[in-house]
């Protein structure tokens, strides 16, 4: 008696293996472009929340009188946003000289202030003062009431009640906005 081994033989045809692998290949691209859009989405979300602690770090600063080249500077401390020269990078800074807005050589790391460079795909894409956009804007806490001002430019320091910091994700163009109100409410939307 002769038994055809291939008649008795269990497995996959070759159409069966294909459609398989297809549907495998067809939900591992899915979860991979979702997890590129999560990744994308969760680096937009850090470099708002940095900012906002960075803001809130100024504002610390400004309130607890930290020194800054071994003196309390006049007009506290702040955070300064200038989209015309980079819009991917702000100053945390001391307002030596109580005017309210930046001026060079108020932000130099070894004396207490700083520069952050934002993540490559993120930028600096508006600033509002109140519902105004501008180029410039100007962060300062100033000890002892407490005092939050919110100042444009430095060519025009007029005061507003709030200001608002808008960063966008170059490849999918999300956005995060973080805003500061009067009363020093810094707050991630």
């Amino acid at each position: 008696m002769i038994v055809n081994f291939f008649k008795f033989q269990k497995g996959f045809t070759m159409i069966e293996l294909l459609v398989s692998v297809s549907i495998i290949a067809f939900l591992m691209s899915i979860f991979i472009t979702n997890y590129r859009g999560g990744s994308r989405q969760l680096e937009l979300s850090l470099a708002a929340q940095k900012m906002a602690s960075d803001i809130r770090l100024a504002q610390s600063k400004g309130l607890g009188s930290a020194e800054y080249n071994n003196s309390v500077p006049a007009g506290g401390w702040g955070v300064y946003f200038d989209r015309s020269v980079n819009d991917k990078r702000y100053l945390v800074f001391a307002d030596l000289n109580n005017n309210k807005i930046y001026d060079a050589g108020e932000a130099i790391t070894g004396y207490g202030g700083s520069t952050v460079d934002l993540p490559i795909n993120i930028s600096i894409s508006d600033l509002k003062f109140n519902v105004s956009t501008t180029n410039r804007l100007n962060i300062t806490f100033v000890p002892p009431d407490p005092t939050t001002n919110i100042y444009s430019s430095s060519f025009s320091p007029a005061t507003t009640t709030f200001g608002s910091i808008v960063l966008r994700e170059s490849t999918d163009n999300s956005i995060s906005t973080i805003k500061v109100n009067s009363f020093g409410l810094i707050e991630v939307q």
